[in-house]
């Protein structure tokens, strides 16, 4: 065979105690240093294929694929874990699953069929389809910091199939509902409740907030950006007429710098007990030695109060990218499947239909020629 000019490489047959491998090898360098690896095919012109693609990646200065391959799941895993504390970000509980099922792989192993594998493995133990998509959207984000890191390539990530979503919730509550929830629970969770339904904001990022993060005036909040989902830092003016009563709230309030601004003691059975003598829920008890206690809830979430902000913010003619900033949100996706449409919604559209149909059939009309004058023959 012809020998190879020099500088693109070279494709051999390693010879060890006296006999010829069965496969073809490439040599190619990188930074100086010499790269072997084998191409696990008998072909030449194959071979030869994979030599040349070898090094279109090095001239693009993508990673060597040799390198790529000796890249496990539990390295990528790590490393991920290792930001996510470094964050201040809670643990993934999707985490331990994706473990225990991709532990020992490499991660060109990790194709879109074992994928699909990992779909059907959880379907059957009888995990719902939001919760798998979950557990993906972590997989996928430990490839994504992986190939920031430099450890992978784009070509390395997979395609993801993903089960079905949930539906959109639908439970919302409009301000005249909220002000007879609101009154029906205790003074120390009235701030927290008035706050989550005023900007949508997440409970966990809300029990995050501190004293030193709200002005001696009680007139705005800078909240740091790793409180946030979206990672953006967000000055927050208590300004209109809800959130000028939480900014009085909290004006009665002993400030410790530090300290979590908002309460959240029993914040769980209140909330279903408020609920539910307002007819929003349905609570449970179980009768112990001690009495009767709390054992369930069905109904009204707490959660349901960051959709009713994310509407509310909306239909008061707020930007969506305002209002994404305000609540949190990091995607529009997940923005829209917040802002609910519901019946009042469509009967406005059609009222501003019906409402532009008569001004176009108005400007027809005007545009027509008028009838000549005088007696009819």
């Amino acid at each position: 065979m012809r020998k190879r000019p020099n500088g693109t490489g070279s494709i051999i047959k390693l010879k060890q105690n006296g006999r010829e491998s069965k496969f073809w090898y490439i040599l190619y360098t990188i930074d100086g240093k010499q790269r072997r690896e084998s191409t696990g095919t008998e072909d030449h012109e194959e071979a030869k294929r994979k030599l040349e693609t070898a090094l279109a990646e090095n001239a693009l200065g993508m990673r060597p694929t040799v390198d790529v391959k000796a890249v496990t799941y539990e390295e990528i895993a790590t490393s991920y874990s290792s930001q996510q504390i470094s964050s201040g970000a809670a643990p993934r509980c999707e985490k331990m699953h994706l473990d225990e099922f991709f532990n020992g792989k490499r991660v060109l192993d990790i194709t879109t069929d074992s994928l699909r594998r990992y779909i059907s493995h959880r379907t059957k133990a009888g995990v719902a389809g939001p919760t798998i998509r979950r557990e993906l959207g972590t997989l996928r984000a430990m490839l994504n910091q992986a190939r920031k890191e430099g450890k992978l390539r784009l070509v390395d990530i997979p395609y993801f199939p993903m089960p079905p979503d949930s539906k959109p919730r639908k439970g919302f509550v409009n301000p005249d509902l909220f002000a007879q929830l609101l009154a029906a629970f205790p003074e120390n969770l009235r701030p927290l409740v008035q706050f989550i339904y005023c900007t949508g904001m997440r409970r966990s990022a809300a029990l995050r907030i501190t004293w030193d993060m709200l002005n001696e005036e009680c007139s705005e909040l800078n909240i740091p950006g790793d409180i946030l989902k979206n990672d953006e830092a967000l000055a927050l003016p208590l300004a209109g007429a809800d959130l000028g009563k939480l900014a009085a709230m909290l004006k009665k309030q002993f400030r410790v710098q530090g300290q979590p601004v908002f309460d959240s003691t029993n914040l769980r059975k209140e909330w279903a007990e408020a609920s539910t003598k307002l007819g929003l829920g349905k609570m449970q008890k179980k009768k112990t030695e001690a009495g009767w206690s709390y054992a369930s809830y069905r109904g009204l979430m707490l959660h349901d109060l960051r959709r009713s902000a994310v509407r509310n913010l909306v239909r008061a003619g707020v930007p969506e990218s305002v209002a994404m900033k305000i609540s949190g949100h990091k995607t529009r996706h997940v923005f829209e499947r917040y802002n609910i449409v519901d019946t009042r919604d469509v009967r406005e559209a059609l009222i501003k239909q019906g409402e532009y149909a008569k001004i176009q059939r108005r400007g027809k009309l005007a545009q027509m020629p008028k009838p000549a004058k005088g007696r009819a023959r």
